[in-house]
């Protein structure tokens, strides 16, 4: 372990980065008001460092006891002052300037509009028109309406948009018909950002221009440029599949590849002082052109500075530590936007890098190969493998699956990228100058884009090309990553205190493990989703699981987007979805039907949308435990309170005036629970059957994680 903390020792950014970190993601949760606080506290650690400099070895933990909490205290300044909260915004006139070119969607095109007054940013859905399809960004518009603000839905381990948006400074959105739009035709409002779209769409018009088409067009688009909206969904799926997702988002690959052909070209610059200076500038230039020319997105701004910092790293010292490069470039990333540490690219990007530097030398060591070529697969095997063991854990988290084929796929992608990435950049360089020669070029990157879909194809109709549906809880997941780090610690440095470690870890997570199999065994819960205009509601009983719908035009596709997570997590072995219009599927084993009313392992049920309401024999409604109901659907409350509900559920999300007045009158009788989907998201009421045959409602409320 000794070489180990030496690492650690010599790389002290690392050591700051984590407490760094730490006070972002607590910040996460503060109110802006408390950053003077922050910044207070963090500026006292800080001015009482100066006297505790020169210390011996044995005193040097006090100096520690300082700088922590100030770098601590610093992250939680830089959160909270940068955090965003959303305010209501009156029905109005607004000017905007629209951030990129619009997305077509099924029934809209979708864009970012960023309003001169107040200056935020809104997602603006429009409606279906020819010239919203030719605006470019930099447009100044004119619109009449409300911005809305984004609403969190709620529903069981859905992926939360609002945050998402809402931590990329988008709070609000808009839906825009034609007749409340007028472009400005006056100079366009261009920020650097939308400049560099600009620039790329003239690139991809070259391309187009060249002869490439269809999917091989879109592919070389994704790859060189960033420019991935036009795949279609199968073609990205595939990727996923295999492995090489990577490869289609403008990352650390890309700007990897252009360094490593950049350095050795330009190598011979190294052997004078001055010579090394031109060598940095170079770099640094090509790599932030690049950047610019792919849309400036997240990604490559992160991997150009990552790459940054390793170039005037190694310009300074060649014997400069690269975990502490590492580190110093992130920590100076999360300085500019500390919300990048919940972005997935982010943790993707440095996880594979760390783990490329700190696994390969050992996985490369194992074997040595005579021959150039041999030895240049073992190195894109073993490069590969290295990445893969730092980034499992995200994939798992965030994909739930894992590709078993993965080093197959990136033997046979990974070379096809570099020569797609460079035969594009010679089409940029000689199709303005010299057209034939650049229809020749675009000629052999077709064959190359087509080779590359044929190889990811293939090895995604590979038996057993993908292990699916993984769902391992939080806890699961760190114990798991734990014993991994202990392991390999073990592995390397022979440490008795990692082995012991990785062996308690290991405990820990079959205990854990085994309560979760006997909670998912014993559980009986309802859960409404927050859906709108549609109800969908799911009735577990230990591992099956029964979906109830009202929406008949959706197919089963579509509703995996609610469905899957939610078995995947709760460990359902068993489901099916039944449409509440087609009584005659509703009868099982532990679901039972008659008329409104549902019978589900004992625990009584109805489910009213407004034309149902009317129909219901208001008269003779017997006692129920749970009632759920549209916001539209008329309904006394006498006969609510005649019914003894356990539970109310309003669900649904139609803005009618009935729905306030419903609402009001149902929430003064206070009788029973009652819930709405609309505030809160969905709901989970969770029961057990009393000795006699008697429901029991154990809980009520919304959902939980």
């Amino acid at each position: 372990m000794s070489q180990f903390n030496d690492k650690m020792r010599s790389a002290p950014f690392i050591r700051l980065l984590v407490p760094f970190i730490a006070g972002i993601v607590l910040g996460d949760s503060c109110s802006p008001e408390q950053k003077w606080l922050f910044l207070g506290v963090a500026i006292f650690f800080s001015l009482l460092l100066p006297f505790y400099i020169r210390l011996s070895f044995k005193q040097e933990p006090l100096y520690g006891m300082f700088l922590y909490p100030a770098v601590l205290f610093l992250g939680l300044f830089i959160v909270t002052d940068r955090k965003y909260l959303p305010q209501p915004l009156p029905e109005g006139e607004y000017f905007a300037v629209i951030n990129e070119f619009p997305i077509e969607k099924e029934k809209s095109y979708r864009a970012i509009i960023r309003l001169t007054e107040p200056k935020i940013q809104v997602l603006a859905y429009f409606e279906k028109t020819e010239s919203i399809s030719k605006v470019e960004p930099g447009t100044v518009m004119w619109f009449r309406g409300q911005p809305e603000l984004l609403l969190k839905t709620g529903n069981p381990f859905e992926f939360d948009y609002q945050k998402y948006a809402i931590r990329n400074n988008i709070g609000h959105r808009i839906y825009l018909k034609e007749s409340n739009i007028y472009f400005l035709k006056a100079e366009k409002n261009l920020n650097i950002m939308e400049l560099s779209l600009i620039i790329r769409d003239r690139l991809l018009k070259i391309l187009e221009n060249c002869g490439l088409k269809g999917e091989v067009l879109h592919l070389v688009s994704a790859i060189s440029l960033g420019a991935r909206e036009e795949l279609e969904p199968e073609t990205t799926q595939s990727f996923s599949k295999t492995g090489v997702i990577h490869v289609l988002a403008v990352s650390g690959m890309n700007v990897a590849i252009i360094y490593v052909v950049l350095d050795l070209m330009l190598k011979f610059l190294k052997r004078r002082r001055s010579g090394i200076i031109l060598h940095t500038i170079l770099i640094l230039i090509a790599l932030w052109g690049y950047a610019l020319i792919t849309g400036l997105s997240a990604s490559v701004l992160r991997a150009a500075a990552m790459f940054s910092f390793i170039v005037v790293g190694k310009s300074l010292s060649r014997h400069s530590n690269i975990y502490n490069t590492l580190a110093s470039s992130a920590f100076v990333l999360l300085c500019f936007n500390p919300f990048l540490v919940y972005d997935v690219g982010f943790q993707l990007s440095y996880a594979a890098v760390f783990s490329i530097v700190y696994f390969h030398p050992f996985i490369y060591g194992l074997l040595y190969f005579k021959y150039w070529i041999t030895d240049q697969i073992w190195i894109l095997l073993t490069v590969s493998v290295a990445a893969q063991i730092g980034t499992i854990p995200f994939l798992l988290h965030y994909f739930h699956q894992f590709p078993t084929w993965f080093l197959l796929a990136n033997l046979m992608v990974i070379p096809l990228v570099t020569i797609i990435l460079y035969l594009t950049f010679i089409v940029f360089a000689v199709a303005p100058v010299v057209p034939f020669l650049g229809v020749i070029m675009a000629k052999i990157l077709d064959w190359a884009g087509q080779g590359m879909l044929f190889s990811v194809h293939f090895v995604e109709r590979l038996p057993y090309s993908i292990l699916d549906g993984l769902y391992p809880s939080d806890l699961t997941l760190f114990l798991v990553v734990l014993f991994s780090v202990l392991t390999g610690l073990f592995i390397i440095y022979k440490s008795k205190a990692a082995l012991t470690g990785a062996l308690i870890s290991i405990i820990i997570m079959l205990i854990f493990n085994n309560i979760s199999i006997y909670q998912n065994l014993s559980r009986k819960e309802v859960v409404a989703f927050n859906l709108t205009g549609k109800t969908l509601v799911a009735l577990t009983a230990g591992r099956e699981t029964i979906w109830l719908t009202t929406d008949s035009s959706s197919t089963i596709e579509k509703l995996k987007y609610y469905t899957k997570p939610y078995e995947g997590y709760r460990g359902i072995k068993k489901s099916s979805i039944i449409f509440l219009s087609d009584s005659s599927q509703i009868n099982s084993n532990i679901l039972f039907h008659k008329e409104n009313f549902l019978n589900f392992n004992g625990l009584t049920l109805c489910i009213l949308n407004d034309r149902k309401s009317k129909e219901a024999d208001l008269q003779n409604f017997p006692q129920t435990d749970i009632i759920i109901l549209s916001e539209k659907a008329l309904f006394d409350p006498a006969i609510l309170r005649k019914s003894f509900p356990s539970s109310v559920v309003i669900e649904n999300r139609s803005q009618f005036k009935i729905k306030q007045v419903n609402d009001s009158q149902l929430i003064a009788t206070n009788d029973y629970n009652y819930l709405n989907t609309t505030i809160g998201g969905a709901v989970q009421i969770t029961f057990d059957s009393g000795d006699k045959g008697e429901k029991n409602i154990l809980s009520s409320g919304y959902f939980n994680r």
